[in-house]
């Protein structure tokens, strides 16, 4: 393992900690950190095995980090002062990835955000793969655009970050959260927000099974099997303090997600009201998202996890609703029956789920749910009335098209 590996399994401040303490000291080496007054002692058999930026991420010193990244070739300065980049805050930022060919070959563009007008976004403190990025963007004013070469070593999991890049671009429902969510977490070490206090999921590794199957993309697949030195500019876009945005689900602890479902349901009923449908179809979405993850912390069939199970039950009722009016009359079908099975007397996805068949010509399964609303709550036997005699005449009159359409052939 070479020292940079070692430093980046060793990025948690309290195992490097632990490392340094029990080190063998053939010299001591007073190495001041930059603005403060403490130096640390170094073992200089150590420091002559690693570059500087893996002693910066072993010692989990930002500051030193910082230094490196001076080397910078900043294209345009920006503007203010430099941001408070505390843990939590977002930022937003497109960037340009450029192999570093030979003397004379011409120059391989991989990455391009700004022509696929999607920019990345990162969350400080969450253990972005390309540690790399996240400390440069620490050290950049909004709007300015910077330059830098990185070595190959440092690049080792650029390919995957790209990946993420190219399926948010690539999805036209890139902002919808669960397709985000997945993919962000996929590339965090740290995930659901956890403060340290609780149990962390069991960490998932994709890079080997990337080495035997592919990203899916052949430049991507080229640069895991030959990692080459590459050219990086980014050009910061905007930056969120923790409390000026939406936070999603994999940035939330457990509290914020239970605190957060009322939220979601109070807005989205809002949003409904003043005939924004799709958006709170989102708000209801991103609840139903919040009760899944925290069901995960739940044994099965506990009392605890029942309670959260049933929580759904609102939730995919308004959802329905919303994909009712879009038309996606499919999902409906699926929301409904989801909800049934936690609430069978539910009427309104019973009504809401007839009505879906109805669109589909599901006849049967239609004539069903509107019997069962009309018996379950007699005060819709009016509304179950009047679309069973919809029915019958939209079934009479395909009969009819079938008819002539069969008449025609036969007598043509």
């Amino acid at each position: 393992m070479n020292a940079y590996s070692l430093a980046i399994l060793l990025s948690d401040q309290q195992m490097a900690f632990n490392l340094i303490q029990s080190r063998k000291v053939l010299f001591k080496y007073h190495w001041p950190v930059v603005e403060s007054q403490t130096y640390i002692d170094i073992d200089c058999h150590l420091l002559s095995r690693m570059n500087a930026y893996s002693l910066a991420i072993l010692l989990s010193d930002q500051q030193m980090a910082f230094n490196l990244i001076q080397s910078r070739k900043v294209l345009y300065a920006g503007t203010g002062d430099v941001p408070d980049y505390r843990d939590g805050t977002k930022v937003s930022f497109h960037f340009r990835t450029v192999k570093v060919a030979a003397d004379g070959a011409e120059e391989l563009v991989i990455d391009d955000t700004r022509k696929c007008g999607k920019p990345m976004e990162l969350i400080i403190g969450k253990k972005f793969k390309l540690i790399l990025w996240e400390e440069w963007i620490k050290s950049m004013r909004v709007r300015e655009v910077s330059r830098l070469v990185a070595d190959r070593v440092l690049c080792t999991d650029y390919p995957f970050v790209s990946k993420l890049s190219r399926l948010v671009a690539d999805r036209v429902l890139c902002t919808d959260y669960p397709f985000v969510s997945k993919c962000y977490r996929q590339f965090s070490t740290k995930t659901n927000g956890s403060t340290g206090d609780e149990e962390p999921p069991p960490a998932r590794h994709c890079c080997g099974m990337a080495m035997k199957t592919g990203l899916g993309h052949e430049d991507l697949d080229k640069l895991v099997t030959n990692p080459s030195d590459l050219e990086f500019t980014i050009e910061l876009l905007s930056v969120e303090s923790p409390e000026d945005y939406d936070k999603e689900i994999w940035q939330m602890n457990a509290e914020e997600m239970v605190n957060a479902l009322p939220i979601y349901r109070r807005d989205g009923n809002r949003l409904y009201a003043d005939r924004e449908y799709e958006k709170a179809g989102q708000l209801y979405g991103k609840a139903l998202a919040i009760v899944e993850q925290l069901l995960l912390r739940e044994k099965p069939g506990d009392e605890d996890w029942a309670r959260l199970d049933a929580m759904k039950v609102p939730f995919l009722s308004n959802l329905s609703q919303c994909r009712l009016i879009a038309g996606d009359y499919y999902q409906v079908i699926e929301f409904t029956t989801e909800c049934l099975q936690r609430d069978p007397n539910n009427t309104k996805a019973l009504f809401r789920r007839a009505k879906a068949h109805v669109r589909v010509w599901n006849s049967t399964e239609a004539r069903r749910d509107f019997e069962l609303v009309s018996t379950l709550d007699p005060t819709l036997a009016k509304a179950v009335q009047k679309e069973l005699q919809a029915l019958d005449a939209s079934e009479k009159s395909s009969d009819r098209k079938d008819s002539q359409l069969l008449r025609g052939k036969l007598f043509s």
